[in-house]
């Protein structure tokens, strides 16, 4: 191979890095016998997902669907960087799709895509998951950071990490919270198929809008609880400032594929079929080349913005526009500091906090300090875990149930007829429940220490509701 200090397993040179997260680092790289470019995804730490993804991956390759990103190469090796080596490391090599997420075009340019042009991206996305469907795989992270763009803005569709085998009912809960389905965060088993359509229906929506229409499906969520009752005229009256302008038809679509019960989202063939795609359907071959190039020249407009905010968020400045499920790069100094409000990393539907602390630390001391002023603050409302040294401990804020919001009642009435009855819920994980944080303390790789906070039970509200006040108590300490 060329002369390079940097490789991945002697077979690729290292160009660049081009992000990083919880669990894998990415390098744009080259080989050299063609000269092609690639993506090698290297995974920090062996992983069971990283075997089910290449096995995923080469089931799919026979497809060879032009709007999913295909595998070129994996393998265990060793990756040569300029200071270090990093030995026996998982990698794979992947198509590279050097226009980057599709969730950037949107939310940088803080504007949806008009329907006619998100009609042509979508039905190309839902090609893509068509194609793993028939394979028998369904993929359980579908959402706008997970669908990359090639050189011509063509959709691919990315990250099999989560994806499986759709054999029987399946029980492992996993995926992004705005995206998963309730059956999912109810804790049942379900069709990973029908999970998702329901993740295709947060996208399809967030792409036309900029918005996503809910932050959880459950009963607790104040926008989605009109979808489950079917009380759509309510729903879209309590959304209606923040979505404007969009076509009966797209909503109609939009409420069958965010629906409650699985059985009653269409299949792939069933929204291609939808009213709302027969503006495409009726296009003949110029008619959507033309469209093709107005919307080749929509994104190229955008390019320059997402541009320029990415550089912003690599140079380390405020990039309030893209806090809606980004990573944290663990081996960056991208942490967000004490005088900011923290924002949320993803691990599965998990959420995790974190803050980069610089300057001489006693790690023992400190926490022991930080679980003592918790102690103090919260008093009587909450208890925390005997501290064993660890540099971790969990503290629970009790939580009354009395507290729960009312449900109007006629959402009471559609809830009953789905089987959830009285004070019940989708089921007991959806009730009100303890607020259970975790704090842990670990050293960083650029110096200093980061401290970690992880929730472990209760509702998102609750949960942030005690972290900002923890996060004072850290403030008093240092």
């Amino acid at each position: 191979m060329e002369n390079s200090s940097e490789n991945v397993d002697n077979k690729y040179s290292i160009l660049e890095k081009k992000g990083s997260g919880a669990t894998s680092i990415v390098y744009l790289v080259r080989a050299p016998e063609t000269e092609k470019t690639y993506a090698a995804k290297i995974m920090k730490q062996p992983t069971d997902y990283f075997d089910r993804e290449i096995e995923i991956l080469n089931s799919l390759k026979n497809v060879n669907n032009p709007f999913m990103i295909n595998l070129i190469d994996n393998g265990t090796g060793n990756i040569s960087l300029k200071n270090k080596v990093l030995e026996n490391k998982q990698y794979i090599v992947l198509e590279y799709a050097p226009k980057g997420e599709l969730f950037n075009y949107v939310y940088c340019y803080k504007q949806g895509l008009k329907e006619k042009y998100s009609k042509v991206i979508f039905v190309k996305i839902l090609r893509g998951v068509l194609s793993c469907h028939k394979a028998g795989i369904c993929h359980r992270d579908l959402k706008m950071q997970n669908i990359l763009l090639d050189e011509n803005y063509n959709p691919k569709i990315c990250d099999f990490g989560f994806a499986t085998f759709n054999n029987g009912k399946l029980n492992e809960y996993l995926g992004t919270l705005n995206y998963a389905a309730p059956e999912i965060l109810s804790g049942t088993p379900y069709d990973g198929f029908k999970a998702d359509i329901f993740s295709l229906g947060v996208v399809l929506l967030t792409l036309v809008t900029c918005k996503i229409g809910f932050k959880e499906a459950t009963k607790k969520d104040p926008f989605y609880r009109y979808i489950m009752g079917k009380h759509y005229t309510q729903y879209w009256n309590l959304v209606g400032g923040q979505i404007k302008g969009i076509s009966e038809e797209l909503k109609k679509l939009y409420y069958r594929m965010v629906s409650y019960r699985p059985k009653e989202r269409p299949t792939i063939e069933e929204i291609l079929n939808d009213d709302w795609m027969k503006e495409i359907r009726d296009l003949n071959e110029d008619q959507l080349k033309e469209l093709e190039k107005e919307i080749l020249e929509e994104f190229s407009k955008r390019e320059t913005i997402v541009n320029e905010e990415l550089r912003m968020k690599t140079e380390g400045e405020q990039f309030s526009s893209l806090d809606h499920n980004r990573g944290i790069d663990d081996d960056e100094k991208k942490y967000f500091d004490l005088s900011l409000k923290p924002k949320y990393a993803k691990t599965g539907i998990g959420m995790k906090n974190y803050i980069k602390i610089d300057g001489n630390l006693i790690p023992a001391t400190f926490m022991n300090n930080l679980a003592n002023k918790v102690c103090q603050k919260f008093n009587d409302n909450c208890r925390i875990d005997e501290y064993t040294g660890k540099l971790k401990f969990n503290v629970t804020f009790e939580e009354d149930l009395e507290d729960e919001e009312e449900i109007p009642q006629e959402l009471e009435e559609e809830f009953a007829k789905l089987g959830i009855e009285g004070d019940g819920d989708i089921n007991e994980n959806l009730q009100k429940k303890d607020c259970v944080i975790q704090c842990k303390l670990y050293e960083s790789l650029n110096g200093g220490h980061i401290l970690k906070f992880s929730k472990k039970g209760g509702e998102l509200d609750d949960y942030y509701k005690y972290l900002e006040p923890i996060i004072s108590l850290v403030k008093q300490i240092l």
